[in-house]
């Protein structure tokens, strides 16, 4: 996967694993933000936490790029 700053412009080519390793903290961040967006649209509908990290990884990208608050972003998957 390609990973860019948007500040530097820097781009760095990772697998998946090491992906998860260097960029752990902004993952959980994206998650976390992820998490608080589908519990407040599902207010009365109770959410199991293992479809809702699959849900998340699954659009991993898009999730990252839009609820993660970090310089780096997912440019190709």
């Amino acid at each position: 996967m390609k990973i860019k700053n948007k500040l530097t412009k820097e781009v760095l080519e990772l697998s998946y694993v090491k992906f998860k390793e260097k960029f752990s903290k902004e993952i959980q961040q994206a998650y976390d933000s992820f998490k608080k967006t589908k519990v407040s649209k599902n207010f009365y509908k109770p959410i199991c936490e293992a479809e809702l990290e699959s849900e998340f990884y699954f659009g991993l990208q898009w999730n990252f790029n839009h609820h993660g608050n970090s310089n780096w972003y997912i440019e190709k998957f």
